[in-house]
């Protein structure tokens, strides 16, 4: 799968220097995960994904990457692996797949990664709740008009959102995605703010350049 904007602003966004082990749930050609590792050297970082081709592809970038000892692949579904995994984590990210009940395209590897068929938000939520250590946070970016669904849904597995950050296309439009931390505890004021990708067409915004210029190198 090609690497696309929401994993690199979720990976450039969420807070992760003092995490000692993080799991990034469907991680696809291993971005998220990896740039997990650019930012803190530190940190063991495992990462989950159903799909055989594409965890093979995340294992060679992990291998050619400078940080091949930090990032561990496992070819399985995030629930199996939260049945038979023995860690806790400090930070769970993820990028989850957002379509439900849509036309689907041929391609079945770009399917599985885009739809949620194989992994529903309640399952997935649960998922996180189960691995999460009980100071721990999780971050995922979601369609923004999934938010009050997904609030509701953590909620049951009680997980409760600190941190959102709405993501437009430019200041004219609206917000289209929205990048959501939760932890175990409730905010007494969940920090709010936005971010627009474009400052104008085809130019960045110097929010968006600010925030991921780490891991472009046009900027």
């Amino acid at each position: 799968m090609k690497i696309g904007t929401d994993a690199v602003l979720l990976g450039a966004w969420v807070p992760c220097s003092s995490e000692t082990r993080i799991l990034d749930i469907g991680t696809g050609s291993g971005i998220l995960a990896l740039m997990m590792a650019q930012r803190n050297t530190n940190s063991l970082i495992d990462a989950v994904e159903i799909d055989s081709e594409a965890s093979i592809q995340a294992e060679l970038n992990v291998h050619l990457s400078p940080w091949p000892g930090q990032v561990h692949i496992f070819n399985t579904t995030i629930q199996d692996f939260s049945f038979a995994n023995k860690y806790n984590y400090s930070l769970i990210i993820c990028n989850p797949p957002f379509f439900t009940d849509s036309l689907k395209a041929p391609d079945k590897a770009r399917n599985t990664a885009r739809h949620n068929d194989t992994l529903p938000v309640n399952d997935l939520l649960q998922c996180t709740s189960n691995l999460l250590t009980e100071n721990g946070k999780a971050a995922f970016i979601i369609p923004a008009d999934a938010y009050e669904n997904w609030k509701f849904e953590a909620a049951k597995q009680n997980l409760y959102p600190t941190h959102t950050t709405w993501v437009k296309s430019s200041e004219s439009h609206a917000p289209h995605r929205v990048m959501l931390a939760f932890s175990r505890s409730k905010a007494v004021e969940i920090i709010d703010n936005e971010i627009s990708i474009y400052s104008s067409k085809n130019i960045y915004s110097p929010e968006y350049m600010e925030l991921t210029r780490d891991f472009y190198l046009k900027f």
